[in-house]
C-alpha cells in the first residue's frame, strides 16, 4: 500500500460505497424527499459565499483533447469538461470551500500562490494522467473506484455528475489546503475525517452551500457499521491512513471513512463544542510546525510517519486518556447513528446563509 514516508493515498470516500443491493440516496434527492418538513429538528447551519467568485478562463490541452484553465484567487483549475455549467461551478465550489477551510482553521497562515486542480471529463483521461504523473504509485491510485486523490498540494478528479464532482472537489481540496499550508503533519485519520465534513455541497441561486454538521451518506454508513459490527477499534483507527484500507472489503472501507467522519464531528461539535478549541489549537500548531509530539516525527511533513505518536497527541490536546476519549467517542457515534440519525436527513432548511 502507500508508504508512510511517501505519497499517501487521499481517496474520496464515495468511491467505496457499494451501490447495490443497498439504496443510496444523494443529498439532492433527500432535499426533494423531505421538502415541507421544516418542523423537524435541524442541526448546524447552511452557509457559503454571498456572491459569485470572479474567474478568468484560458486554453489548455490534455493529450490533444481541448481543455480549459480556470483561474481564481486561490486556484488554477485545469479541466477537459466541456459542459459550461460544470466549468462555471468548479471555481465557485473551490473558492467557497476555501472559505470553509479558513473557518475551520482560522489561525493558519495561507499561501497566496494558486493551487492546481485537475478535473477530467472521464475516467480514461484521469487514468492516463495518473499513470503519467504518479510513477510507481500509480497502481495505488488506479485502485480508487470512484472519486479522486490528492498528491501534495495538487488534486486530481473526474466528472461524476454535478453534486458528485462538487463533493469530491471540496473533499480533496481540504487535503490540498493542508499540504500547501501546514508545515507539520496531521494524523491521516483526522485529516481524512475533516475532509469528509466538506462533502455535502448543495446549491442555492448558483452559489455553493455547506452544512458541515450534516453528511447523510456517512451517517448511513456509520449506522450500518454499528448494526453489522464492522467498526474499527478506536486505537487502531487513529493509527491508520486511507492507503491501508483500499484493498479491504467494502464494509470495512465504508466503516473507516464513516468513523473518520464521526471523529471529526466529535471534535468539531461533540459535547456542546467542548473539544472544538482543542481541535483549533491542534490545527494551528500543526500548521506552524510546533505540534505536540513526543516522537518529534510530525513537526515537518517530510519526516517519517509514526503511528505510535497519535495516541499521546490525542491525549495531550483533549486532556483525556485514550480510554476516556474512546468511551466518549463510542457514545457520540451511537448518538449520531441512532438518536440523531433522522436529523442527518433534515436537509430542507438551506438558506442564503
Amino acid at each position: 500500500m502507500s508508504k508512510p514516508m511517501g505519497i499517501q493515498i487521499k481517496a474520496h470516500g464515495h468511491e467505496y460505497i457499494p451501490m447495490a443491493p443497498r439504496v443510496i440516496l444523494t443529498i439532492a434527492s433527500v432535499l426533494t424527499l423531505l421538502a415541507g418538513c421544516e418542523s423537524q429538528p435541524q442541526v448546524g447551519k447552511w452557509e457559503g459565499p454571498k456572491a459569485l467568485s470572479t474567474a478568468s478562463v484560458g486554453g489548455w490541452q490534455f493529450k490533444g483533447a481541448e481543455g480549459w484553465r480556470v483561474n481564481t484567487a486561490h486556484y488554477a483549475i485545469y479541466t477537459t469538461i466541456a459542459k459550461d455549467d460544470i466549468r462555471e461551478m468548479l471555481p465557485q465550489v473551490m473558492e467557497g470551500a476555501f472559505e470553509q477551510y479558513r473557518l475551520l482553521a482560522p489561525d493558519v497562515a495561507v499561501s497566496e500562490k494558486p493551487m492546481d486542480c485537475f478535473v477530467f471529463f472521464d475516467r480514461m483521461q484521469w487514468n492516463d494522467y495518473t499513470r503519467a504523473t504518479t510513477g510507481k504509485d500509480a497502481s495505488i491510485y488506479l485502485q480508487i473506484r470512484r472519486g479522486g486523490y490528492a498528491v501534495g498540494d495538487r488534486y486530481v478528479a473526474y466528472y461524476i455528475g454535478l453534486h458528485g464532482t462538487a463533493s469530491v472537489a471540496a473533499h480533496e481540496g481540504w487535503h490540498q489546503f493542508v499540504a500547501r499550508n501546514f508545515r507539520g503533519r496531521l494524523p491521516p485519520f483526522l485529516e481524512e475525517g475533516l475532509a469528509t465534513t466538506f462533502e455535502g455541497v448543495e446549491f442555492r441561486d448558483g452559489l455553493p452551500r455547506w452544512n458541515v454538521a450534516v453528511n447523510p451518506l456517512r451517517g448511513q454508513a456509520l449506522r450500518r457499521a454499528l448494526d453489522e459490527k464492522h467498526l474499527w477499534p478506536t486505537e487502531q483507527l487513529i493509527a491508520m491512513h486511507a492507503g491501508e484500507v483500499v484493498n479491504q472489503a467494502g464494509d470495512k472501507i465504508e466503516a473507516f471513512y464513516a468513523q473518520c467522519w464521526a471523529f471529526a464531528k466529535f471534535l468539531r461539535e461533540g459535547d456542546g463544542g467542548r473539544y472544538a478549541p482543542a481541535l483549533r489549537q491542534w490545527l494551528a500548531e500543526t500548521a506552524n510546525g510546533t505540534v505536540y509530539d513526543p516522537s518529534h516525527s510530525h513537526n515537518r511533513v517530510g519526516m517519517p510517519w509514526n503511528k505510535t505518536a497519535v495516541k499521546p497527541m490525542l491525549e495531550h490536546y483533549l486532556g483525556m486518556s485514550l480510554p476516556e476519549i474512546d468511551q466518549a467517542f463510542q457514545a457520540y457515534m451511537r448518538k449520531v447513528a441512532y438518536d440523531d440519525y433522522h436529523i442527518q436527513w433534515q436537509l430542507n432548511s438551506i438558506t442564503g446563509g
